[in-house]
């Protein structure tokens, strides 16, 4: 342990795994002094943290030695965000218990235990990494551009749209505010163009506004998260029939097809050969009747041949034998198949068989389930395959009646089983980045030619553009690095809004008070920076009203709230002390 002397105002951070890695980065990269505590970290993770200039304490956190080592009390903040929950809850309970005043941040996965905390962790939040992430995943596995986020109560909707002309940025509108631009037939993307970057007709425009501003530039926002109630209830309807024809073997259709070709022969040889004794013949009810009651044994004497021709008589014996047998062999058949397809069930096969156009997710950890949930809250048809780690998240996914297949997703068995073939997309969500990848080239042979959307969960950013520039396993997207500045945010005190990526480019939204001195005040919102762009204002304080900002708005005063939103990098080295 090092030897500290007394801190102030310094953040302590639990845990450096994961997205505390990148927290810790971060908050080191903006000039801030942090203690990392961690009892398992390795001889090159200390060697990166003596680099970055941040103290390193080993240990659990939960000793009275190292909470005061770590001066918790006098912290600007704490930050409690190891891999276990337990842990974390721990810590937070220690922390607060020490101070009632530091700011605490808890990463807690458990819904039950966060909404206990949440009165312990004020001032200060309690977070969840999946629900974090879940968001850009859903709208990366469903090929979606479009974004939705509340900025001051207002909805605003983030998409890309194609130019309609030649000219620049300022000649696009005065509807929206510019966030990225992409040339067409090219893969480079430009983020926070200013007024006079050149726009072309063809180029793809990132651009941030009100629905009503994307109607009067003359286009409908696609959000992508309402599916009709038609198209589902055909999808039962043939999920319906596959799982009928499913739950069957191949013995019980071939005796099911003796026995239809046995009861459509008798149909025919009644009505032609049974003729009574006064010339009657069996008409095509009577004929259905007796056929229906001799295969099923029960015989009521209705019909007699002991005066119809001896070829006749022969029929009927045949009739009664093969019918009895055909009946029997089928009701056992049917049987065995239904006892079978119920062990099927309790392994997740069950309306596998008829699902099309549906979502697979492969991976039932805690963002697995959250990204498994939200889809099918969507609307949309989702399947799970997971390896049996995730067993604990299996009541959860059959009270929503979506299926989990249990096996190994890279086996062509699993994927044909999990219907991959034929699905919408596929999000690839293991805690394995390398597992992730070879799961998503193996998906990307099984579709083929088809233009499958496919999501992949990465924690290396280089890893991840590696992906996007080299291979084709699908679209990468980093749960540490949607989560992260959510967690920093709010050690900071900011009002964290929102993440998502742009290409591979991750923005965030966040909402920052005009102080005495600060960084905003006395500037007008659409010359804040290059780095970073204003989208909207509320004047006033809490009861103000949100406007937009335009070329004209108003300089920013004291007490307004600025809507801020640019690459977290950017948005966290110029607003954070503001």
């Amino acid at each position: 342990m090092n030897d500290l002397s007394p801190l102030s105002g310094h953040i302590v951070v639990f845990g450096f795994h994961g997205v505390g890695r990148r927290i810790v980065r971060q908050l080191s990269s903006i000039g801030h002094t942090v203690v990392v505590i961690d009892s398992q970290a390795s001889i090159s993770e200390q060697e990166d943290l003596q680099r970055w200039g941040i103290t390193y304490l080993a240990g659990y956190g939960d000793s009275e030695d190292t909470l005061s080592a770590a001066s918790v009390t006098t912290a600007l903040a704490v930050l409690c965000v190891t891999d276990d929950d337990v842990r974390n809850t721990r810590l937070a309970l220690l922390v607060r218990d020490r101070s009632a005043e530091v700011r605490l941040v808890v990463r807690i996965a458990n819904s039950a235990v966060s909404r206990a905390l949440h009165e312990v962790a004020q001032p200060g939040a309690v977070l969840d990494v999946a629900a974090l992430a879940s968001p850009s995943f859903v709208e990366a596995v469903l090929d979606s551009t479009t974004h939705e986020i509340t900025l001051g109560g207002v909805e605003f909707i983030i998409d890309t749209i194609d130019s309609r002309r030649d000219g620049t940025m300022r000649s696009l509108g005065k509807e929206f505010t510019p966030i990225a631009i992409r040339a067409g037939g090219t893969t480079q993307t430009t983020c926070l163009p200013d007024a006079d970057h050149p726009v072309r007709v063809g180029d793809f425009i990132t651009v941030i506004g009100t629905r009503e501003d994307y109607r009067a530039y003359g286009i409908e926002p696609n959000l992508g998260t309402e599916v009709s109630a038609g198209p589902n209830l055909r999808r039962r309807i043939r999920e319906l029939i596959a799982a009928m024809s499913d739950a069957v073997d191949r013995p019980f259709r071939i005796a099911s097809l003796i026995l239809g070709i046995l009861f459509v022969s008798s149909f025919f040889i009644l009505i032609l050969g049974y003729e009574e004794s006064d010339g009657t013949r069996m008409d095509p009810l009577d004929a259905l009747y007796f056929t229906s009651e001799t295969i099923a044994t029960v015989g009521f004497g209705d019909f007699y041949f002991r005066e119809q021709p001896t070829w006749l008589r022969l029929w009927a014996i045949v009739l009664i034998l093969m019918g009895a047998a055909l009946v029997a062999i089928a009701t056992a058949l049917l049987t065995n198949a239904l006892v079978s397809r119920r062990l099927e069930q309790s392994l997740g096969r069950q309306r596998l068989t008829g699902m099309r156009d549906h979502i697979v997710v492969i991976g039932l950890g805690s963002v697995g389930s959250k990204v498994a949930m939200d889809l099918h809250a969507a609307g949309h048809e989702v399947a799970v395959i997971d390896s049996g780690d995730g067993r604990r998240f299996i009541p959860q996914m059959r009270a929503a009646r979506i299926p989990v297949l249990i096996g190994d997703a890279t086996l062509a068995e699993t994927q044909v089983g999990a219907g991959i073939e034929r699905a919408a997309g596929v999000a690839v969500l293991t805690s394995d980045d390398l597992v992730n990848i070879e799961m998503g080239l193996a998906v990307r042979g099984v579709i083929g030619e088809r233009e499958v959307p496919i999501a992949l969960r990465v924690f290396s950013r280089n890893l991840a553009r590696v992906i996007g520039s080299g291979l084709d396993a699908g679209v990468a997207r980093s749960i540490a690095e949607l989560a992260m500045p959510w967690f920093v945010g709010e050690t900071l005190g900011l009002e964290v809004l929102g993440t998502f990526y742009i290409d591979t480019s991750l923005f965030m939204a966040i909402g920052v008070d005009c102080i005495s001195g600060g960084r905003l005040e006395g500037i007008a919102p659409a010359q804040v920076g290059p780095s970073i762009r204003v989208v909207a204002v509320r004047r006033g304080g809490p009861t103000g009203a949100v406007e937009q900002v335009r070329a004209d708005s108003a300089p920013l005063g004291i007490g307004d709230r600025a809507y801020v939103i640019g690459l977290y990098q950017d948005v966290f080295a110029a607003l954070h002390r503001s």
